[in-house]
């Protein structure tokens, strides 16, 4: 994103799969109200193993969240509130009209990529796409 600031944007639609999932993007939302979604999101990542298989995950994230310096009475108030659900029913709706059935699927304008890539092949992919829509007549 470094190499293409100003000319691409992130977008992110968190989907989840299952109910742990959703309550982790609950939770990821309801931190970003403090200004640590991403840090919550990669310690998501990072400490899967031991919160996806978990059918009710909220009391391991907030212990997870303590380590990020985030206010765990607010977060789970957050999360126990609903007020994420919406937003996360949403994304949800709009990944299955795309048909997004794995993690991570990214796309690139219309290119639509399924899988880990390596960063060399999205590096040319946005290259190709800024150069396909900055053509004239394109």
């Amino acid at each position: 994103m470094q190499q293409f600031e100003g000319k691409v944007q992130l977008v992110l639609y968190p989907i989840a799969f299952r109910p742990p999932g959703e309550i982790a993007t609950q939770a990821a939302l309801c931190a970003g109200e403090q200004g640590k979604f991403w840090e919550f999101h990669d310690m998501l990542f990072r400490r899967q193993a031991l919160w996806s298989h978990l059918t009710a995950p909220l009391e391991r994230l907030s212990d997870f969240a303590k380590d990020l310096d985030i206010n765990t009475t607010a977060l789970k108030s957050c999360v126990e509130s609903g007020r994420m659900q919406s937003l996360v029913k949403a994304d949800i709706a709009y990944g299955e009209q795309l048909q997004v059935n794995s993690t991570p699927t990214l796309f690139i304008n219309a290119q639509r990529l399924v899988g880990s890539q390596p960063e060399g092949d999205l590096v040319r992919l946005i290259r190709q796409e800024l150069e396909r829509v900055q053509r004239p007549g394109q």
